[in-house]
């Protein structure tokens, strides 16, 4: 009986925390560079921006603990995909940024004219901007040694009522529907 009725509170959380997801309107997207090797990259380490220190830039709200809980949720997705954190020659960089207002994020249309063919680019003509709307979360891999992104993923709505929601535990459920869209690994599991 004790099993029916653990296994039973357990299916009625479960079905709240679906129903809140729902309610919040989350809309989760990734990007990636085509034709790209994944297989080598092992470590990340975040740049300049992501560090302890304000942004002068208004980034992340001017919010070190949102920084904080941001770093943490990321690092935890990565590092659960094999990836080591290192602080010195790390593969990836990692960048994010958060928006409390609607803004404009350059992304692609397609996969560019090459897509048929052996050349499977995206061309500039294929960029195109994107709005997002109010409370966007935008995390961005980059190649350490090119400089370029590799891959793009955001969630965007996260808000409670007309400000950004900043709770831990929202933040950790956005960034890991984020990575849910980040289908590789920094190890051999999986592979």
């Amino acid at each position: 009986m004790k099993l029916l009725t653990l296994f039973t509170a357990v299916l009625i959380s479960v079905s709240m925390a679906g129903c809140a997801n729902r309610g919040q309107n989350v809309i989760v997207n990734a990007d990636q560079r085509l034709n790209h090797d994944f297989s080598n990259y092992k470590s990340f380490t975040w740049a300049s921006q992501v560090d302890n220190q304000l942004d002068p830039g208004f980034y992340f709200l001017n919010d070190l603990v949102l920084k904080e809980r941001i770093r943490n949720a990321v690092a935890f997705s990565l590092e659960g995909r094999g990836y080591n954190k290192v602080q010195q020659n790390a593969d990836l960089i990692v960048n994010f940024r958060v928006f409390d207002k609607p803004t404009t994020i350059q992304g692609f249309t397609g996969y560019g004219s090459g897509y048929w063919g052996d050349l499977q680019v995206r061309n500039p003509e294929n960029s195109k901007e994107f709005q997002v709307e109010a409370g966007t979360l935008i995390i961005n891999l980059l190649d350490k040694n090119t400089g370029e992104v590799v891959w793009q993923g955001f969630a965007s709505g996260l808000m409670d009522g007309n400000v950004f929601d900043k709770r831990e535990d929202k933040i950790k459920q956005a960034v890991n529907l984020i990575f849910e869209k980040y289908p590789y690994r920094g190890d051999k599991l999986g592979s």
